[in-house]
């Protein structure tokens, strides 16, 4: 008899939902009793059921009561709900906690509560154990009937089915009728170079270090004005699909560790991701077969600490001290003139 397991998705950065995605996917497959419903955001509905409809069941409305709900807010800001019958998951406590270099009384406090929620079932965590691991293995594993699957398990059904997404996205991803896709895109280069922590690219660094690579930003980004002030060409992005549509056009694509690189991770492997302040294990699809270059920043990993609202990363910088590392920059245009054929 086939169970039904609804998650509430919504909550959570534009990556982690994508890297969700991915890992219930796995699950599907492991575990064919359940037929899982995933309640995401409406934005990524044409993307997620082009990519997973064939084993999840995507929603976008409020059709479906959820057994769980993902968040990343602490138990005094759950407690209303939690008092409701409302049950959760949160795979970022123990993230946030194990990232800092500084771990203050209050954050074992944090820790106790949450470790005793999930003795309770109200709030359910993942094991500590895996907080280096792929996030699309944390986040499922926060789940206590999917605990049991075990990170082979998952590696390497993640691995058996990076294949059968790739040959989906041969196909051409419809784009957004305002994209506007260069001519000669297939002979360059495209970047998405921002993220709202510090893993944007430098001004200073494109300038320098390619110049002549297509930069595509989202269409309200006001990043993007800079490098099109600087001289640099520019491409504006309107949705999820256009950034899979633009990379299927170029030559080879780089992005930082934000969420384009979780999209083109799914996608297809002519591709180089940017590590920058996140643990390369925790961003980074064990199926992925493209480039990584890995941070060479001493104070890496660090916080992800959003940009719009912190001037300076935790370790005092404005921007990611990686781009300064010469190696970093050295492995970033090997892996392009390598891999795209350059000379």
């Amino acid at each position: 008899m086939d169970r039904f397991l609804t998650i509430d998705s919504k909550k959570g950065g534009n990556g982690d939902i994508w890297m969700r995605l991915v890992g219930f996917y796995a699950v599907a497959d492991l575990l064919p009793g359940f037929k899982l419903r995933i309640c995401i955001p409406s934005y990524f509905g044409t993307l997620a059921e082009f990519a997973f409809g064939d084993k999840l069941t995507i929603v976008t409305d409020n059709s479906c009561k959820s057994d769980l709900e993902y968040t990343n807010l602490g138990i005094r800001h759950l407690y209303k709900d939690l008092l409701k019958g409302k049950r959760f998951i949160s795979p970022y406590q123990r993230s946030v906690i194990h990232d800092k270099k500084k771990k203050a009384f209050k954050d074992y406090v944090n820790t106790w509560i949450f470790n005793a929620a999930d003795q309770l079932g109200i709030v359910q965590i993942p094991a500590a154990k895996w907080i280096s691991g792929y996030q699309g293995y944390l986040d499922i594993i926060g789940i206590k009937k999917l605990r049991h699957i075990s990170y082979d398990d998952f590696t390497n059904q993640v691995e058996k089915n990076h294949p059968r997404l790739v040959e989906k996205f041969l196909t051409p991803v419809p784009a957004s009728n305002d994209l506007n896709i260069p001519e000669d895109l297939s002979e360059h280069i495209v970047i998405f170079p921002n993220g709202t922590g510090r893993q944007f690219v430098p001004l200073w660094w494109a300038k320098k270090h390619m110049p002549d690579a297509y930069y595509a930003f989202f269409a309200n980004d006001n990043y993007a004005e800079t490098f099109k002030n600087a001289g640099l060409k520019t491409i504006r992005f309107f949705r999820s699909e256009d950034i899979v549509r633009l990379a299927q056009e170029a030559r080879w694509t780089i992005s930082t560790d934000s969420f384009p690189s979780h999209l083109l991770q799914t996608a297809m492997d002519k591709c180089t991701i940017l590590v920058t302040g996140t643990l390369k294990g925790r961003i980074v699809s064990p199926a992925f077969k493209g480039k990584v270059v890995d941070a060479d920043a001493t104070c890496h990993p660090c916080l992800h600490l959003a940009r719009d609202l912190h001037p300076l990363c935790a370790a005092g910088h404005s921007e990611c001290i990686n781009w300064h590392m010469h190696t970093y920059t050295s492995n970033i245009l090997k892996s392009v003139y390598e891999l795209a054929g350059h000379s």
